[in-house]
């Protein structure tokens, strides 16, 4: 057990995670209604000056089967990018693009999807969304970038996601995948890191 000294941010963050579903109600099947009010983010909670929901929309989930993708995957993506480089480089890498992307979205992508009516999401300003993946989509940039065939492993995600949209176009979430995943990419490049293990290419 002494390799989870190696990631403390990647067990804390899934201590709080797993906290914060549970006292919100998600453990028992869904987010309610209110709680979603409460702590999620939107177009217009950011208008309305409330940015700490940037913080606390990430650590809850909409449902049950959510919450443990979520803890799978924040497991993954965060316990690997903490193992490779350090536990600082993973807490600001993970936090600035999952705010800076949700940000992006909501001001960049969201007004511009909600006046589009065939599109079919007039409300998305209004749409309050919770979730990690944001910044995990980061991440997964971020360890894209010091791999070699970089940019055919870009195109391989991207296409995935591009199905998932084509399947369920979710405004908020969809669109931050690919913000983030481009955002934690390009980071990778203006501000490298030395990988800690020699095995990772």
């Amino acid at each position: 057990m002494m390799w989870l000294g190696r990631v403390p941010f990647t067990c804390l963050f899934l201590v709080v995670m797993t906290v914060a579903n549970g006292l919100a109600g998600t453990l028992d099947g869904a987010l309610p209604a209110n709680a979603l009010t409460q702590w999620g983010i939107s177009h217009r909670t950011v208008i309305d000056g409330d940015l700490g929901r940037l913080v606390t929309g990430t650590f809850l989930s909409h449902d049950l089967a959510m919450f443990l993708r979520q803890f799978v995957f924040s497991a993954a993506v965060i316990g690997y990018f903490e193992w490779q480089t350090s536990t600082l480089r993973a807490v600001l890498t993970f936090f600035s693009i999952d705010m800076l992307g949700t940000l992006i979205v909501l001001f960049g992508v969201v007004p511009v999807v909600a006046s589009i009516p065939a599109l079919g999401h007039p409300a998305a300003q209004h749409t309050l969304d919770v979730g990690m993946s944001a910044g995990g989509f980061g991440l997964i940039g971020a360890i894209l970038a010091g791999w070699s065939r970089k940019g055919l492993l870009l195109v391989v995600v991207l296409l995935a996601v591009a199905g998932k949209v084509w399947l369920n176009f979710e405004v908020i979430a969809d669109s931050a995948h690919v913000i983030c995943l481009l955002l934690g990419f390009a980071l990778q490049h203006v501000f490298p890191v030395q990988r800690l293990h020699a095995g990772v290419k």
